[in-house]
């Protein structure tokens, strides 16, 4: 096929692919765009050479995968510089390495990395890993550039009227209830079911994918979600926090909700009153 037509053909497998690619790299909104556009300039580039190199030895789907990964591992060495492990982890092995990569490149929590490590080394254990985290050396981000906008300082309209203040100071207060109300629920509940909801929701897997990555039968977990996300709607009904300004809240860039998730997928479905 010609490699322009391949390129039409195959649109929307690009575009899973590079949605997946994006996720995985914690890439959302404007910057996954970005990328995605990035990755369909660059297979057009050339008269479509990077499709021309495609002979047909694997799926066309593993050649792309291949393609996409590496165009995100170039543009992050671009922008942050190429990643090395620190000598303590290095001293510590394979495991010491991988868990500080998913650590400090990745940005990934040590409860989100300790499946991935487990599953990499089944001789090591949870405590063993755990162990290693605490050796790893606290890695400083490189400095990078930020444009700054050139618009005058003088077009924003400041805030300074009484009611304005006060709907700050309402929102504030109702941002901290809500925060403190879905940690202390999460807290209660189990670190499996903790870790559930940060792998579907925080790191936007599938409930499929949460199934083989914790080896839990994967029918039961649409179940245990619902149950899960009935019990936080009645601990914010208990709250007394109005679903309404909630949602609003969530909506607004203006106060930091810390539930303990990257995604705001949790919180809709938190605050989901539909059903309440």
């Amino acid at each position: 096929m010609d490699p322009a037509e391949l390129f039409g053909a195959s649109a929307s497998l690009i575009d899973r692919i590079v949605a997946v690619v994006a996720r995985r790299a914690r890439l959302h909104g404007a910057d996954a765009e970005d990328f995605a556009s990035d990755v369909r300039v660059h297979l057009m580039a050339d008269d479509y050479a990077v499709l021309r190199k495609y002979e047909g030895r694997a799926s066309l789907a593993s050649f792309l995968s291949v393609v996409v990964q590496r165009l995100l591992c170039d543009e992050r060495t671009r922008r942050f510089g190429r990643w090395h492990p620190s000598a303590e982890a290095e001293r510590m092995g394979d495991a010491g390495v991988q868990l500080e990569k998913l650590i400090s490149r990745d940005h990934r929590s040590l409860e989100e990395a300790l499946p991935i490590v487990l599953a990499a080394h089944p001789s090591l254990s949870a405590s063993d890993i755990e162990a290693i985290a605490k050796r790893l050396p606290v890695r400083v981000s490189r400095p990078r550039a930020i444009p700054i906008d050139d618009t005058p300082t003088d077009t924003f309209v400041a805030f300074d009227r009484a009611d304005e203040r006060a709907l700050e100071a309402d929102a504030r207060v109702l941002a901290q209830r809500t925060s403190t109300t879905i940690r202390e629920t999460l807290g209660a509940m189990s670190a499996e079911d903790r870790m559930i909801l940060r792998f579907h929701f925080g790191s936007g897997m599938s409930l499929a994918d949460v199934s083989r990555m914790m080896r839990l039968p994967q029918r039961p977990l649409y179940r245990r979600v619902d149950t899960m996300l009935e019990r936080l709607r009645r601990a914010c009904v208990t709250a007394g926090l109005d679903a309404r300004s909630v949602r609003d809240l969530i909506g607004s860039t203006m106060h930091d909700m810390d539930f303990g998730f990257s995604s705001q997928s949790l919180q809709d479905e938190a605050f989901d009153a539909s059903s309440s």
